[in-house]
Protein backbone atom coordinates (compact mmCIF):
# COMPACT_ATOMS: atom_id res chain seq x y z
CA UNK A 1 0.00 0.00 0.00
CA UNK A 2 1.37 3.78 -1.01
CA UNK A 3 0.32 7.13 -0.18
CA UNK A 4 1.53 10.55 -0.89
CA UNK A 5 3.33 11.76 1.78
CA UNK A 6 5.03 15.82 2.23
CA UNK A 7 8.07 16.41 4.71
CA UNK A 8 7.96 19.02 6.53
CA UNK A 9 11.74 19.35 6.81
CA UNK A 10 12.01 19.96 2.84
CA UNK A 11 13.25 16.30 2.01
CA UNK A 12 13.30 15.20 -1.38
CA UNK A 13 13.27 11.82 -3.40
CA UNK A 14 16.42 11.03 -3.96
CA UNK A 15 15.84 7.42 -5.63
CA UNK A 16 12.55 5.51 -6.26
CA UNK A 17 12.18 2.82 -3.69
CA UNK A 18 11.66 0.15 -7.03
CA UNK A 19 15.49 1.91 -8.51
CA UNK A 20 17.88 -1.41 -9.40
CA UNK A 21 20.13 -2.35 -5.96
CA UNK A 22 23.60 -0.88 -7.77
CA UNK A 23 21.88 2.40 -7.78
CA UNK A 24 20.47 2.08 -3.95
CA UNK A 25 24.21 1.27 -3.21
CA UNK A 26 25.43 4.14 -4.96
CA UNK A 27 23.47 6.63 -3.28
CA UNK A 28 24.08 5.22 -0.02
CA UNK A 29 27.59 5.67 -0.32
CA UNK A 30 26.99 9.95 -0.42
CA UNK A 31 25.31 10.05 2.72
CA UNK A 32 24.91 9.16 6.03
CA UNK A 33 21.42 6.81 6.53
CA UNK A 34 19.71 5.78 9.38
CA UNK A 35 21.65 2.20 10.12
CA UNK A 36 24.89 4.28 9.21
CA UNK A 37 24.30 6.90 11.74
CA UNK A 38 24.07 4.09 14.88
CA UNK A 39 27.30 2.60 13.57
CA UNK A 40 28.71 6.16 13.68
CA UNK A 41 27.40 6.18 17.47
CA UNK A 42 29.36 2.96 18.34
CA UNK A 43 26.52 1.40 18.85
CA UNK A 44 26.29 -1.31 16.41
CA UNK A 45 28.44 -4.24 17.69
CA UNK A 46 28.91 -5.62 14.48
CA UNK A 47 29.94 -2.67 12.19
CA UNK A 48 32.08 0.07 13.37
CA UNK A 49 32.46 3.77 12.27
CA UNK A 50 36.16 2.48 10.87
CA UNK A 51 34.21 0.21 8.55
CA UNK A 52 31.43 3.42 7.99
CA UNK A 53 34.67 5.26 6.88
CA UNK A 54 36.08 3.02 4.39
CA UNK A 55 32.86 2.25 2.82
CA UNK A 56 31.36 6.01 2.69
CA UNK A 57 35.29 6.54 1.07
CA UNK A 58 34.58 4.02 -1.62
CA UNK A 59 37.48 2.13 -0.22
CA UNK A 60 37.77 -1.88 -0.63
CA UNK A 61 35.85 -3.77 2.89
CA UNK A 62 36.55 -7.37 2.89
CA UNK A 63 33.15 -9.28 3.25
CA UNK A 64 32.15 -10.59 6.62
CA UNK A 65 33.05 -14.55 6.36
CA UNK A 66 30.01 -15.16 8.69
CA UNK A 67 27.06 -17.52 7.02
CA UNK A 68 24.89 -17.19 10.20
CA UNK A 69 25.07 -13.86 10.16
CA UNK A 70 24.46 -13.42 6.28
CA UNK A 71 21.29 -15.65 6.66
CA UNK A 72 20.10 -13.48 9.49
CA UNK A 73 20.25 -10.27 7.50
CA UNK A 74 18.22 -12.20 4.44
CA UNK A 75 15.76 -13.34 7.00
CA UNK A 76 15.01 -10.11 8.33
CA UNK A 77 14.57 -8.85 4.84
CA UNK A 78 12.10 -11.54 4.46
CA UNK A 79 10.10 -11.51 7.46
CA UNK A 80 9.30 -7.96 7.08
CA UNK A 81 6.23 -7.85 5.28
CA UNK A 82 5.08 -10.36 8.20
CA UNK A 83 6.12 -7.93 11.07
CA UNK A 84 4.50 -4.96 8.80
CA UNK A 85 1.26 -6.68 8.80
CA UNK A 86 1.61 -7.75 12.67
CA UNK A 87 2.37 -3.73 13.67
CA UNK A 88 -0.99 -2.99 11.75
CA UNK A 89 -2.88 -5.94 13.25
CA UNK A 90 -1.27 -5.19 16.90
CA UNK A 91 -2.04 -1.06 16.48
CA UNK A 92 -4.98 -0.91 14.12
CA UNK A 93 -2.77 1.87 12.17
CA UNK A 94 -2.42 1.29 8.67
CA UNK A 95 1.37 0.89 7.42
CA UNK A 96 2.26 1.83 3.51
CA UNK A 97 4.97 0.62 1.74
CA UNK A 98 8.74 2.33 1.57
CA UNK A 99 8.84 5.29 0.27
CA UNK A 100 12.25 5.73 -1.43
CA UNK A 101 15.80 7.23 -0.60
CA UNK A 102 15.00 10.82 1.04
CA UNK A 103 18.06 13.04 1.23
CA UNK A 104 17.89 16.64 2.85
CA UNK A 105 19.27 19.02 0.04
CA UNK A 106 20.30 21.78 2.76
CA UNK A 107 22.52 18.66 4.35
CA UNK A 108 22.84 16.54 0.98
CA UNK A 109 24.74 14.07 2.71
CA UNK A 110 22.06 13.32 5.00
CA UNK A 111 19.95 10.70 3.39
CA UNK A 112 17.83 7.85 4.53
CA UNK A 113 15.55 4.85 3.46
CA UNK A 114 12.49 4.24 5.87
CA UNK A 115 11.11 0.08 6.31
CA UNK A 116 7.55 1.58 6.32
CA UNK A 117 5.26 4.60 7.55
CA UNK A 118 2.11 4.87 9.19
CA UNK A 119 -0.71 7.51 9.74
CA UNK A 120 -2.17 8.28 13.48
CA UNK A 121 -4.84 10.78 13.95
CA UNK A 122 -4.18 12.50 10.12
CA UNK A 123 -0.51 12.64 10.94
CA UNK A 124 2.48 10.84 9.30
CA UNK A 125 5.03 8.27 11.14
CA UNK A 126 7.49 6.25 10.59
CA UNK A 127 8.17 2.61 11.38
CA UNK A 128 11.41 1.02 11.46
CA UNK A 129 10.66 -2.91 11.56
CA UNK A 130 13.08 -5.37 13.11
CA UNK A 131 13.27 -9.12 13.60
CA UNK A 132 15.37 -10.45 16.44
CA UNK A 133 16.02 -13.98 18.00
CA UNK A 134 13.84 -14.79 20.73
CA UNK A 135 17.63 -13.61 22.70
CA UNK A 136 16.85 -10.52 22.26
CA UNK A 137 13.28 -10.05 24.00
CA UNK A 138 14.90 -8.89 27.33
CA UNK A 139 15.96 -5.50 24.61
CA UNK A 140 12.96 -4.93 23.45
CA UNK A 141 10.10 -5.55 26.37
CA UNK A 142 10.13 -2.46 28.13
CA UNK A 143 11.57 -0.01 25.39
CA UNK A 144 13.43 0.27 22.28
CA UNK A 145 16.91 -0.71 22.46
CA UNK A 146 18.81 2.71 21.73
CA UNK A 147 20.09 1.89 18.47
CA UNK A 148 17.12 1.62 17.12
CA UNK A 149 16.28 4.52 18.97
CA UNK A 150 18.84 6.44 17.17
CA UNK A 151 18.18 5.00 13.59
CA UNK A 152 14.50 6.06 13.96
CA UNK A 153 15.14 9.70 15.40
CA UNK A 154 17.48 10.00 11.72
CA UNK A 155 13.99 9.09 10.20
CA UNK A 156 12.18 11.85 11.90
CA UNK A 157 15.29 14.74 11.17
CA UNK A 158 15.29 13.24 7.40
CA UNK A 159 11.34 13.58 7.34
CA UNK A 160 10.15 16.36 9.71
CA UNK A 161 7.79 14.24 11.27
CA UNK A 162 6.71 14.42 14.82
CA UNK A 163 7.01 10.50 15.54
CA UNK A 164 7.43 7.02 15.03
CA UNK A 165 7.26 3.15 15.77
CA UNK A 166 9.70 0.44 15.77
CA UNK A 167 7.89 -3.28 15.32
CA UNK A 168 10.07 -6.02 16.51
CA UNK A 169 9.20 -10.05 15.34
CA UNK A 170 11.11 -11.87 18.52
CA UNK A 171 11.88 -15.32 17.31
CA UNK A 172 9.54 -15.63 15.03
CA UNK A 173 6.59 -15.85 17.44
CA UNK A 174 6.36 -12.09 19.58
CA UNK A 175 5.75 -8.78 17.93
CA UNK A 176 7.22 -5.90 20.01
CA UNK A 177 5.78 -2.47 19.60
CA UNK A 178 7.08 0.69 20.63
CA UNK A 179 5.90 4.70 19.64
CA UNK A 180 9.00 6.80 19.35
CA UNK A 181 8.65 10.70 20.24
CA UNK A 182 10.67 13.32 18.16
CA UNK A 183 13.47 14.24 20.20
CA UNK A 184 14.78 17.57 19.39
CA UNK A 185 17.87 17.63 21.41
CA UNK A 186 19.22 14.26 20.44
CA UNK A 187 18.48 15.17 17.16
CA UNK A 188 21.10 17.91 17.50
CA UNK A 189 23.42 15.90 18.96
CA UNK A 190 23.34 13.14 15.98
CA UNK A 191 23.69 15.74 13.17
CA UNK A 192 26.84 17.71 15.40
CA UNK A 193 28.31 13.54 15.27
CA UNK A 194 27.14 12.92 11.86
CA UNK A 195 28.60 16.50 10.76
CA UNK A 196 31.66 15.67 12.09
CA UNK A 197 31.93 12.30 10.59
CA UNK A 198 31.46 13.01 6.74
CA UNK A 199 34.17 15.97 7.91
CA UNK A 200 36.51 13.26 8.07
CA UNK A 201 34.93 11.62 4.85
CA UNK A 202 35.42 14.28 2.64
CA UNK A 203 39.14 14.81 4.43
CA UNK A 204 39.93 11.66 4.28
CA UNK A 205 40.93 11.39 7.82
CA UNK A 206 40.00 7.91 9.37
CA UNK A 207 37.56 8.25 12.77
CA UNK A 208 39.53 7.59 16.25
CA UNK A 209 39.88 3.67 16.82
CA UNK A 210 37.78 2.53 19.62
CA UNK A 211 37.78 -0.40 21.98
CA UNK A 212 34.98 -1.95 20.23
CA UNK A 213 35.07 -6.04 18.76
CA UNK A 214 33.35 -4.28 15.37
CA UNK A 215 36.48 -2.39 14.92
CA UNK A 216 38.63 -5.31 15.57
CA UNK A 217 36.46 -7.61 13.20
CA UNK A 218 37.27 -5.02 10.33
CA UNK A 219 41.07 -4.40 10.88
CA UNK A 220 41.18 -8.45 10.75
CA UNK A 221 39.33 -8.69 7.89
CA UNK A 222 41.43 -5.45 6.03
CA UNK A 223 45.02 -7.12 7.30
CA UNK A 224 43.96 -11.19 6.83
CA UNK A 225 46.87 -11.69 4.10
CA UNK A 226 49.87 -10.24 5.41
CA UNK A 227 52.46 -9.89 2.53
CA UNK A 228 55.66 -8.65 4.58
CA UNK A 229 57.10 -9.91 7.51
CA UNK A 230 58.28 -6.59 9.52
CA UNK A 231 57.64 -3.36 9.99
CA UNK A 232 59.34 -0.18 11.88
CA UNK A 233 56.84 1.64 14.14
CA UNK A 234 56.90 4.66 16.20
CA UNK A 235 58.63 3.44 19.86
CA UNK A 236 56.41 6.19 22.07
CA UNK A 237 53.13 4.48 20.21
CA UNK A 238 53.90 0.84 20.51
CA UNK A 239 55.02 1.10 24.45
CA UNK A 240 51.78 3.46 25.02
CA UNK A 241 49.64 0.50 23.86
CA UNK A 242 51.68 -2.23 25.04
CA UNK A 243 51.61 -0.62 28.37
CA UNK A 244 48.03 -0.14 27.98
CA UNK A 245 47.75 -3.56 27.43
CA UNK A 246 48.97 -5.09 30.13
CA UNK A 247 47.54 -2.66 32.85
CA UNK A 248 43.90 -4.03 31.24
CA UNK A 249 45.25 -7.47 31.30
CA UNK A 250 46.64 -7.10 35.03
CA UNK A 251 42.84 -5.28 35.98
CA UNK A 252 40.60 -8.02 34.35
CA UNK A 253 42.61 -10.79 36.49
CA UNK A 254 42.49 -9.08 39.61
CA UNK A 255 38.65 -8.15 38.74
CA UNK A 256 37.86 -11.90 37.85
CA UNK A 257 39.60 -12.56 41.32
CA UNK A 258 37.60 -10.31 43.45
CA UNK A 259 34.11 -11.38 41.52
CA UNK A 260 35.34 -14.83 42.61
CA UNK A 261 35.92 -13.86 46.08
CA UNK A 262 32.53 -12.51 46.62
CA UNK A 263 30.86 -15.65 44.81
CA UNK A 264 32.08 -17.83 47.13
CA UNK A 265 31.47 -16.15 50.43
CA UNK A 266 27.80 -16.00 48.76
CA UNK A 267 27.88 -19.60 48.38
CA UNK A 268 29.76 -20.66 51.90
CA UNK A 269 26.70 -18.13 53.31
CA UNK A 270 23.80 -19.89 51.15
CA UNK A 271 25.23 -23.11 52.42
CA UNK A 272 22.57 -26.05 51.86
CA UNK A 273 19.85 -23.53 50.81
CA UNK A 274 18.92 -22.35 47.46
CA UNK A 275 17.20 -18.69 47.95
CA UNK A 276 19.01 -16.58 50.26
CA UNK A 277 16.71 -13.61 51.70
CA UNK A 278 17.59 -10.66 53.05
CA UNK A 279 14.62 -7.89 54.63
CA UNK A 280 11.90 -10.24 53.33
CA UNK A 281 13.21 -10.04 49.89
CA UNK A 282 14.92 -12.83 47.63
CA UNK A 283 18.65 -11.51 47.50
CA UNK A 284 20.10 -14.38 45.15
CA UNK A 285 19.90 -18.09 44.10
CA UNK A 286 22.08 -21.03 44.54
CA UNK A 287 22.05 -23.87 42.33
CA UNK A 288 25.49 -26.00 43.50
CA UNK A 289 24.58 -28.41 40.83
CA UNK A 290 24.70 -25.91 37.71
CA UNK A 291 27.39 -23.74 39.55
CA UNK A 292 25.12 -20.82 39.28
CA UNK A 293 24.66 -17.40 41.26
CA UNK A 294 21.39 -15.55 40.17
CA UNK A 295 21.29 -12.07 40.90
CA UNK A 296 17.81 -10.42 41.84
CA UNK A 297 16.83 -6.78 42.36
CA UNK A 298 13.74 -7.42 44.02
CA UNK A 299 14.88 -6.29 47.61
CA UNK A 300 16.46 -3.31 46.56
CA UNK A 301 13.15 -2.33 44.70
CA UNK A 302 11.39 -3.12 47.31
CA UNK A 303 13.50 -1.83 49.81
CA UNK A 304 14.65 2.10 48.88
CA UNK A 305 17.07 2.13 51.71
CA UNK A 306 19.05 -0.85 50.85
CA UNK A 307 22.20 0.00 49.87
CA UNK A 308 22.32 -0.82 45.97
CA UNK A 309 25.81 -1.14 45.44
CA UNK A 310 25.84 -5.01 45.06
CA UNK A 311 23.03 -4.62 43.10
CA UNK A 312 23.98 -2.63 40.34
CA UNK A 313 23.43 -3.83 36.56
CA UNK A 314 20.76 -5.51 34.57
CA UNK A 315 17.77 -7.15 36.65
CA UNK A 316 18.81 -10.65 36.46
CA UNK A 317 22.12 -11.14 35.64
CA UNK A 318 23.80 -15.03 35.71
CA UNK A 319 27.28 -15.97 36.29
CA UNK A 320 28.49 -18.95 35.11
CA UNK A 321 31.22 -20.35 37.60
CA UNK A 322 33.20 -23.18 36.45
CA UNK A 323 33.07 -25.79 39.29
CA UNK A 324 34.23 -29.67 39.62
CA UNK A 325 32.02 -32.10 39.86
CA UNK A 326 32.63 -35.10 42.09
Amino acid sequence: MTTTLSYPSGAVLALSPDAPRDEWHAVRKTGIGGSDIAAICGLNKWTSPLEIWLKKTGQSVPRRDNPTLDEAAEMGHELEPVTARRFTKKTGLPIYDNPGTLRLPDIPWAIVNLDRTTEEAGLPGVVELKSRSSYALADWEDDTPIDVQVQTQWQLLLTGWSFGYSAALIGGQRTIVHRIERDEQLINDLLTIAADFWGRVETGTPPPLDGSHATGDILDRIHANPNRIDTIADPAEVEKWLTARRLAKAQLEAADSALTEADNHLKQIAGDATDVYIRGELAYTWRPRRGQISWKTAALEANPDLDPEPYRGEDTRTLNIVMEQQ
